[in-house]
């Protein structure tokens, strides 16, 4: 065999892939987007300052998002969707509703809430009000909010769990909207006995036994 041969058999050292790179340099971003803005809030961090928590220029930057408003909605969705995942309960559809109002709860009481990463309410609200796109956005990830809860209830009712005379949407649009308001009370320090609350609300929730 000559040396020719040698070299054509020698395995050649794997080559990343070109789109796992992208991915972990976007995922960086939004890391770092989630870092500042929970550090300054949603204003005050230039995109220059982003791309440097990051450890990428704004060339890369703009190979992944269009404008700050794609950013913020980027960020937006990968924080709300997290939180999401990680209070809604599936797996025990007898129990999923009750386990996700335990979670949030559970959350609240040990200050890993808001749902924002940190981002005050108000200033998601504000950055709506100024953009469409981020608007439209945050209500989608509400709407995939409510259906996740109502599907949680549904199974719930099927299950003989949750009271059947309400409709599941409905317990769904209830509840993510206490989700926000009690993110408000937070904002504004109002006292509010969660726990004691929440054992009430699974009441209501409850079907009745007569």
């Amino acid at each position: 065999m000559d040396e020719h041969e040698s070299d054509q058999t020698k395995p050649r050292p794997s080559r990343r892939p070109r789109d796992v790179s992208k991915q972990e340099t976007r995922e960086a971003l939004i890391a770092a987007g989630i870092s500042a803005f929970r550090d300054e809030g949603l204003d005050v961090p230039s995109l220059d300052s982003i791309c440097a928590r990051a450890g990428y220029t704004r060339g890369a930057f703009y190979v992944h998002f269009k404008d700050r408003d794609d950013f913020l909605i980027a960020v937006m969705s990968n924080v709300v969707e997290r939180f999401m995942d990680a209070i809604i309960a599936t797996g025990d559809a007898a129990l999923d509703l009750q386990k996700t109002i335990d979670t949030f709860v559970g959350a609240v009481t040990s200050n890993t809430f808001p749902m924002h990463g940190g981002v005050p309410l108000h200033q998601v609200l504000a950055a709506c009000v100024r953009s469409n796109r981020v608007r439209e956005r945050y209500v989608e990830v509400l709407r995939e909010a409510v259906a996740r809860v109502a599907n949680a209830a549904a199974e719930g009712q099927g299950a003989g769990t949750v009271r059947a005379d309400v409709d599941a949407k409905h317990i769904g649009l209830i509840l993510v909207g206490i989700v926000s308001g009690i993110q408000a009370l937070l904002e504004l320090e109002y006292p509010v006995p969660f726990e004691a609350a929440a054992r009430d609300l699974s009441k209501l929730l409850k079907p009745s036994k007569g």
